[in-house]
């Protein structure tokens, strides 16, 4: 299955060189080589040989660099796959090369990628920065509303597509969460490597910070003081200081790992998963610690039945403040919490409650959304239809509303 993504129609836009990032299995590769138009093709390995894709054959770091100057020389594109593992010489040589034709270097390692972009880097402003991160609920929920899929089915299997290496797993014919627990089962390994890769030229010590606060955040610690002081009650950090994680929250922002969001009318920002394969392996590993022990698939599925309603929340919610361009945050009160208030130039747009797998109170909802002074109050539920068609202040909805 080919999901096409939103992506590839700003890039071929790009006239100048390119750079893409992002962590392992996002689907970096599969986008240049099967949407982008280019002339030659190189992949590095790990040991920093060069493989051309054109003809599977293995080159020199010397034949390379000629191959580069002379096909840019004659206007053509030219692909360097995971070039970071050439070094700082491949560098330097990018800052001495006339900028004919067009290079697209491809990353997946935050070090490298933050290198290129610092003030001192000698290649700064050379390329255009393109981030890939999972795709987008948009392209899959695009994709698969082709298919004969209930709508439940159709927003869950949507979410669990948004991370590429779940395609393979994709069976239209089987309950999305038990295809979310077979690739947990089948992956857990594989799930914390996508995201230690991209910190392979840090040292082990910061690494683990890093693997910390997603645990943290996995975990339900979502603000910085509760991350500092989870990191430090695993001697993670030395002291319980909430300022000492902020460049590393930074950083895996950029990477497109977490993101952050605001609640409103406080200073108080919230920390979030982006992936939800990530942020289910996470959860299950700090709740039932699914890393160290066999587990069944029907206990998989049980954790996957906890934690996805709350995946749903953060997915949906994301996706209205994007399709209407609002600004998306939480809203917090003493007395109710509401799963979105989505701004517009700051002020309360639309007040979103999200409820799945949940015993709707539809007053109770009402009430809680009356709270906020927003000019729409939705509620997104499964399947619309099964609500009354009376009177109300507040607009039901469904995925079938979404797309």
């Amino acid at each position: 299955m080919i999901i096409e993504r939103s992506e590839v129609a700003d890039i071929k836009k790009i006239k100048k060189w390119i750079l893409i990032f992002g962590r392992r299995k996002t689907g970096k590769t599969f986008l240049v080589e099967n949407f982008l138009t280019y002339d030659e093709y190189f992949f590095v390995k790990r040991d920093r040989s060069i493989i051309s894709k054109k003809d599977r054959k293995e080159i020199a770091y010397d034949t390379l660099i000629a191959l580069i100057e002379r096909e840019l020389a004659n206007r053509k594109t030219i692909v360097i796959d995971e070039f970071h593992r050439l070094g700082d010489t491949f560098l330097d040589f990018i800052q001495y090369t006339k900028k004919n034709g067009k290079l697209i270097l491809i990353s997946s390692t935050l070090f490298l990628s933050k290198k290129m972009f610092s003030s001192k880097s000698p290649i700064l402003g050379f390329f255009a920065e393109v981030p890939i991160p999972i795709i987008s609920l948009k392209d899959t929920l695009n994709h698969l509303k082709k298919h004969k899929i209930n709508k439940k089915q159709l927003l869950e299997l949507s979410i669990f597509l948004r991370e590429p290496l779940a395609i393979e797993y994709f069976n239209q014919n089987e309950d999305p969460r038990k295809s979310i627990a077979n690739v947990i089962m089948h992956s857990i390994n594989t799930v914390p490597a996508l995201i230690g890769e991209i910190f392979i030229e840090e040292e082990r010590s910061i690494s683990a910070i890093y693997e910390g606060i997603l645990r943290a955040i996995a975990n339900g610690k979502t603000v910085s003081g509760e991350i500092s002081s989870y990191l430090f009650s695993r001697k993670l950090l030395k002291k319980d200081d909430p300022s000492v994680v902020q460049q590393y929250l930074r950083n895996l922002m950029e990477f497109g790992i977490i993101k952050r969001i605001k609640v409103y009318g406080k200073n108080k920002l919230v920390y979030k998963h982006v992936s939800p394969l990530s942020r289910i392996y996470y959860y299950a590993d700090e709740k039932y610690n699914i890393s160290e022990r066999k587990i069944s698939v029907k206990e998989m599925e049980r954790i996957i039945n906890e934690i996805l309603p709350r995946i749903v929340e953060d997915n949906v919610r994301e996706f209205i403040s994007e399709k209407y361009g609002f600004e998306e945050t939480l809203f917090e009160a003493k007395d109710c919490e509401v799963d979105g208030c989505l701004l517009k130039f700051k002020k309360p747009e639309i007040a979103l409650e999200i409820k799945w797998g949940k015993k709707i109170d539809i007053q109770m909802v009402e009430d809680n959304l009356k709270k906020i002074k927003a000019k729409k109050k939705l509620l997104f539920v499964p399947e619309k239809k099964e609500f009354k068609t009376i009177k109300r202040e507040i607009d039901i909805i469904d995925v079938f509303d979404l797309i």
